[in-house]
């Protein structure tokens, strides 16, 4: 008995010294080459359009970080110069007396779009607020939206979200589109 606890703990013990001869402590070097490593192989792409790691991290932070907005000053300076230029930018919907559509719209972000004193009076049905390019607004690129129910200026504030795929120099106009029409009933068009 006093053998086989002798021979297991020298067998611990190699253990032990092996394991510890085996691991070497990381130096500088290494350590500098492994963070380059991994800034290396983070794809440009996502750089240029904004993407922030912490969304798939802490989904939860990002979320409340987007609503508080603390979190768009930062993503700014991860924008191209062009759609820098583009936060911040109002347009004002055609006004549509038929429909009684108005309001105005202004870029907040890279992914958010703020509709204000918007309006309709529900008579064209389910209307559906597009994103599209001016020379050519029956061909849209994403749907943001769908109104229902009549809406007055008072209550027509919301935000809409840019589909994390289309970038602020992709569109310069937003269209709102009845079910039964061909060409939107009215438009907000961005310098």
């Amino acid at each position: 008995m006093g053998k086989k606890i002798l021979l297991i703990s020298a067998v611990v013990i190699f253990m032990f010294l092996a394991a510890g001869c085996s691991s070497k402590p990381e130096t500088a070097s290494q350590t500098s080459n492994t963070s380059s490593q991994q800034l290396s192989d983070v794809d440009p792409w996502l750089k240029t359009v904004g993407f922030a790691r912490l969304q798939l991290t802490d989904p939860i932070l990002y979320a409340y970080l987007q609503t508080s907005g603390v979190a768009q000053t930062t993503q700014i300076s991860n924008l191209s110069s062009l759609e820098q230029k583009r936060v911040g930018q109002t347009a004002n919907f055609t006004k549509s007396s038929k429909y009684n559509i108005s309001g105005v719209a202004e870029i907040v972000s890279s992914r958010s779009i703020a509709i204000k004193s918007f309006s309709y009076n529900g008579s064209c049905g389910a209307i559906s607020i597009q994103l599209a390019m001016s020379n050519a607004p029956g061909k849209t690129l994403a749907t943001l939206k769908t109104v229902s129910t009549p809406i007055s200026s008072d209550n027509g504030n919301f935000s809409l979200t840019i589909p994390s795929n289309i970038s602020l120099i992709q569109f310069n106009q937003i269209v709102v589109l009845c079910p039964d029409k061909e060409n939107p009933v009215s438009t907000a068009s961005f310098q």
